[in-house]
């Protein structure tokens, strides 16, 4: 009895890659006819082992990259990370719009004839960003100028669906750059809200009853937002047509300095409908505006908030819950175990915001948060609020105090580098080695809270090793070596670590960096 031409037993493929599938298929080939020995691309049929070939080998890496996304520690993807958090209560912070105050001009420089009417909503382009008004306003009759006014990085849109009343619907928006909770639907059975009757936000469907008009909404790494509804038993099913309007817009790309070159895109006109030209002016920067939480960030900041189940009791519970207003990149709750010199019962919460990425690098510095983001925090662990704190506690939330610290470093540079282009490694090196995160907002742990700085005995030992800056410095690109002289490296005018207050945050100041090459000159 002849043997078989196909294999009559599973076969093993887990270490085989698109060469050995395509070996396998031309012995097959050959075996079923003798006469193909030419494989190569001078016969046409050779192109169908190929594709063969091709399409196991995509469902190889297809099946591979799924598994990947199942793991925290391995996951890629921005829905496969929310699906695989948001279980346990983490929430991936989405982006968030930079508003500008500013008012509106006549471009003409002369009073206004005629008030001016300037509606809510007027578009104001920036760069390749646009900002739209939040209020009417006007210039009045005799006057050049308007009141102040807010402008915000966003714009307005509405997409209709038809439901097919069918459980577990998910509807996929077709505009990116989603900016989080600023989504509002309505269907024909009423209007469908993503939080809960004490104003919560709903983590699962397994939280809703069969009449709670509510939905899960969740952003992919393109920005697109995804709208989940339940099954009729966990979350009302939306009939009819469905209405969803969302502002898109936002992160950090649309930040603007004083005094931007603005654009007014929509025409103005008077009280009579006769054209008027205005032009806008913000005589301060926007405030706000971050990107979405990353995954890289999610990966570190998930396991710690897996902790914390809706209430703040330890120093990490705190910390966690802060971490989730948008542009809080660091916290420390700090007591009477940190800082001695406080009272019992009294807890100190400061908090650490993202600056403004280095041009260069990505990597974030660390920044003072503004009164907003403060006041969110505070929200957090109010009475009825998400994080319950516990009782007899007088908590406090206050801005971080930051330490700065100057860095002086004498070097010798390698051969064929500038003494332009060492000193702009060494500020990168040194921007990465004090960055509150990195390029992916992933926290760096290098630098921290004084009291969370420890020494070999895990004990805090408040220090900026010197050391560590010192390597820091000799890693960077273009430095041969470091000098041996009594003040080769100098943080805040000393050759030593600089120890922290419990709460103060380390903050890059000046780097002075002196050229041994050239006898100590300063580059």
């Amino acid at each position: 009895m002849p043997l078989p031409l196909l294999p009559t037993e599973e076969l093993d493929l887990v270490r085989l890659d698109r060469q050995g599938l395509l070996s396998r298929l031309q012995t097959l080939a050959l075996q079923a006819d003798p006469s193909w020995t030419d494989f190569t691309l001078n016969y046409p049929e050779n192109v169908i082992l190929e594709a063969q070939a091709l399409l196991l080998s995509m469902g190889f890496s297809s099946i591979n990259e799924r598994a990947r996304q199942l793991s925290l520690a391995l996951v890629t993807d921005r829905l496969a990370c929310i699906r695989l958090t948001k279980p346990f209560g983490f929430e991936m912070t989405g982006a968030t719009a930079a508003q500008v105050d500013g008012y509106f001009s006549m471009a003409s420089g002369s009073a206004a004839a005629k008030v001016i009417e300037i509606p809510a909503g007027t578009r104001l382009r920036i760069g390749e960003d646009t900002y739209t008004t939040l209020s009417d306003m006007d210039i009045s009759t005799g006057n050049i100028d308007s009141s102040t006014n807010t402008a915000e990085n966003a714009e307005t849109e509405t997409e209709v669906f038809a439901s097919d009343e069918v459980a577990n619907i998910i509807l996929q928006c077709s505009q990116s750059s989603y900016i989080d909770d600023t989504v509002s639907i309505s269907a024909s059975n009423g209007a469908y809200t993503n939080t809960d009757a004490s104003g919560r936000t709903w983590k699962s469907f397994r939280e809703m009853g069969p009449d709670d008009r509510g939905f899960i909404p969740m952003v992919d790494s393109n920005g697109i937002l995804y709208i989940a509804f339940g099954d009729g038993v966990n979350g009302a099913i939306p009939q009819g047509t469905i209405t969803v309007t969302y502002k898109v817009g936002g992160g950090e790309s649309g930040r603007v300095e004083a005094d931007a070159n603005w654009q007014v895109l929509d025409q103005i006109y008077d009280e009579d409908g006769n054209p008027a030209q205005v032009i806008f002016t913000n005589p301060a920067k926007s405030t706000g505006g971050y990107d979405a939480m990353t995954v890289a960030e999610a990966r570190i900041r998930a396991p710690i908030a897996r902790r914390t189940i809706h209430s703040a009791t330890i120093n990490e519970d705190f910390e966690s819950a802060a971490t989730g207003v948008a542009g809080i990149a660091r916290g420390a709750l700090v007591t009477s175990e940190q800082w001695a010199s406080m009272s019992e019962d009294v807890a100190y919460l400061y908090l650490v915001a993202y600056g403004t990425p280095y041009s260069d690098s990505g990597y974030y510095p660390p920044a003072t948060p503004t009164t907003a983001q403060v006041s969110a925090v505070e929200a957090l662990f109010e009475e009825g609020a998400e994080y319950p704190s516990l009782m007899g506690v007088a908590l406090s939330v206050f801005a971080a105090t930051f330490q700065s610290i100057t860095v002086s470093v004498r070097i010798y540079k390698d051969s064929g580098y500038s003494a332009a282009d060492v000193k702009a490694n060494i500020t990168t090196a040194l921007q990465k080695f004090f960055a509150v995160a990195d390029d992916d907002r992933a926290p760096n742990l290098l630098v921290d809270f004084g009291y969370k700085l420890l020494g070999a005995d895990g004990e805090p030992d408040y220090k900026v090793g010197w050391s560590k800056v010192l390597n820091a410095i000799n890693d960077a690109e273009g430095v041969r070596e470091i000098s041996y002289a009594a003040n080769n490296l100098l943080l805040n005018g000393s050759r030593q670590s600089v120890v922290l207050q419990p709460y103060y945050f380390p903050l890059l100041s000046t780097i002075t960096v002196y050229d041994e090459d050239q006898g100590g000159v300063a580059i």
